[in-house]
């Protein structure tokens, strides 16, 4: 049997096996042995086995950089997504992650393969379900991936999501008219007729949620959530381990509301502490909190206090942690103010020494005699007129930089402002006038043969229609109707026709225009990186990803140039840069990230609330 991996027919049944193997949770015999090259597909393999067994990511270097492909691969955007959810665990690193399962599930699209379409919908999906937010975005997704899924494993995983967004519709929305129980129930008896206990455990585990807080059946939601239990026990790997560990202590807190202390306690010895990881560390001070409420109820103090310190030193470890990620931060923003301090005051050194110089000349030349003075005058005059300008223009220069950001937008609006003048009046006034000028000269009683005639005709003919052109051209810019995506587009077809740079578009969830400022501030950063990217980069493309997302519109510039170190950038320099790009971006209350190796190209992130 083949297996149509993006369009590539791979013989190697092995390989057909071990994507299968992992796909569908089935781990024995699997070893890292097996992974034995380092394209994309063997890394996001590897990485998923090793999640799936001990929960850790196998990171190294050549996921970032994989060998048999661009950043666009689809197995690469995976990883990424993969490793930026399990390793940071930060709502930037899930916008990225969610970012690149977008762009993975448009490139399945575009190969129109039904396989690398479930895989990319999978982590959409878990994105979702764990975000808990825009639960018909949620739903949605779910349903294509309930059409799409392709055998037994597909289609029970596809109910499970299916019914955990049925649920999140009638709870945020009181849908009682939807009845997704029953096809959840018959997808749970034919995942335990099949032995598939993982998807056994997790419909089992839903469909006690659904009891507990839909119906508000404590003891179906109890039988439900054992039975899930059951299903984990017989997978001896990490990501069933998690789960089993979750619901013991679900099960532990229900019971120690209660009052079912002992049965409490039964349930918090079950959890298996080896499978929590580091990074999960605060789950370990909530079992914590409840072993010492079991125990102070039941009267058992030197337990009780046993547990509240566990409580409280790992609290206070992680609160340390804490502190110091945020003295780190205190201390980089204050060795850069003495950096910034300690070059304004060898600046400062600088034009004392060069008015004590200044004055020195001076006293030179005056000492020469009344005769020199007056040769030199001239030149005196033109020398100190060139030092007055300069301290001006130093004046000048700090002046603009302080105004950066409102010259900007000064700049911008101006722009927009006059070439929407400039465009009526050659349209309404000139236009117009032109319009009726041919008009009468068409119905001039002069004889239509006469050369000269027609000549005046025809070059009235190719004015009229300059000023026609002129007046369109002055008025596509940004702030007209077009908006910001399809000026994006035709910014990137000009620069593409010149066959020096590919410029690539790619948007994803754009709806409805923005505010006409935000989308002209946006256009003009874009076009000024992009620039940049022509004038420093040494690229031969460039790509441009814009994904809107509920309330936040994210942009994905990356190139495939030289890079370049940052620390390293003369911002002194005057124009639209980095850094002020950077300012434009807080301004609009965004994130703003450069991601640069040297030989390997840039990538910039914008996330901007809209």
């Amino acid at each position: 049997m083949t297996l149509l991996f993006g369009q590539e027919k791979i013989v190697d049944k092995s390989a057909d096996n071990l994507f299968n193997k992992i796909r569908t949770f089935d781990l024995g015999g699997v070893d890292s042995s097996l992974f034995f090259n380092k394209s994309s597909r063997e890394l996001f393999l590897l990485n998923s086995f090793r999640q799936l067994v001990a929960g850790e990511s196998y990171y190294i270097e050549d996921m970032l950089y994989p060998k048999d492909g661009p950043k666009e691969d689809f197995f690469y955007l995976l990883l990424k997504g993969d490793i930026s959810i399990e390793e940071n665990r930060t709502i930037k690193s899930d916008s990225i992650a969610y970012a690149a399962y977008l762009k993975a599930y448009h490139i399945a699209n575009e190969k129109n393969d039904i396989i690398l379409k479930c895989e990319s919908l999978k982590r959409i999906l878990k994105y979702h379900f764990k975000a808990k937010e825009d639960v018909m975005t949620f739903h949605d997704y779910a349903k294509t991936y309930r059409e799409l899924a392709y055998d037994l494993h597909e289609k029970l995983y596809a109910e499970y999501y299916y019914f955990g967004s049925a649920i999140g519709i009638i709870y945020d929305f009181k849908r009682l008219d939807l009845k997704p129980l029953p096809k959840a129930l018959k997808a749970l008896a034919l995942a335990e007729s099949n032995s598939k206990y993982y998807l056994a455990g997790r419909l089992s585990q839903l469909i006690g949620v659904y009891y507990d807080i839909i119906i508000n059946n404590k003891a179906k939601a109890r039988f439900y959530y054992k039975k899930a239990i059951n299903h984990y026990k017989a997978i001896p790997y990490y990501f069933a381990q998690k789960n089993r560990n979750d619901l013991s202590y679900n099960l532990g807190s229900l019971e120690l509301d209660d009052k079912n202390f002992y049965l409490a306690l039964d349930y918090l010895n079950k959890i298996n502490h080896k499978a929590i990881p580091k990074r999960d560390e605060q789950d370990k001070i909530l079992i914590y909190k409840n072993y010492y409420s079991v125990y102070f109820n039941l009267g058992v103090m030197d337990s009780a206090l046993y547990y509240l310190q566990k409580k409280s030193v790992l609290q206070d470890s992680l609160n340390l942690i804490l502190r110091a990620k945020d003295v780190k931060d205190i201390q980089t923003k204050y060795e850069t103010a003495e950096k910034e301090k300690q070059i304004l005051e060898e600046q400062q050194k600088v034009r004392a020494n060069r008015n004590w110089l200044i004055a020195a000349c001076l006293a030179l030349l005056f000492g020469t005699g009344i005769a020199v003075l007056f040769q030199k005058n001239t030149t005196k005059k033109r020398l100190l007129a060139e030092q007055e300008a300069l301290l001006k223009q130093e004046r000048v220069d700090n002046l603009l930089k302080e105004q950066e950001l409102v010259s900007i937008d000064a700049m911008i609006a101006g722009q927009e402002k006059e070439r929407q003048r400039v465009a009526n009046e050659l349209h309404d006034d000139l236009g117009s006038l032109m319009a009726t000028i041919k008009l009468h000269f068409d119905n001039s009683k002069v004889s239509k043969k006469d050369p000269a005639l027609q000549n005046a005709q025809k070059l009235l003919e190719e004015a009229y229609q300059k000023v026609r052109s002129m007046a369109h051209s002055k008025n596509s810019g940004v702030m007209s109707d077009q908006g910001l995506l399809p000026a994006i587009k035709k910014m990137a077809q000009v620069i593409t026709e010149t066959n020096a740079l590919e410029v690539v578009v790619e948007d994803f969830g754009m709806g409805d225009r923005l505010e006409n400022s935000l989308e002209l501030n946006l256009f003009r950063m874009v076009q000024e990186l992009v620039a940049n990217t022509i004038k420093h980069a040494e690229a031969s493309k460039v790509s441009i990803q814009l994904t809107q997302h509920k309330d936040t519109l994210n942009i994905i510039i990356e190139d495939n140039g030289k890079g370049f170190d940052r620390t390293k950038i003369d911002t002194s320099k005057t124009g639209m840069g980095l850094t002020t790009i950077e300012k434009r971006v807080e301004h609009l209350e965004g994130n703003f990230t450069v991601d640069s190796v040297l030989g390997k190209g840039t990538s910039i992130l914008i996330d901007i609330p809209v």
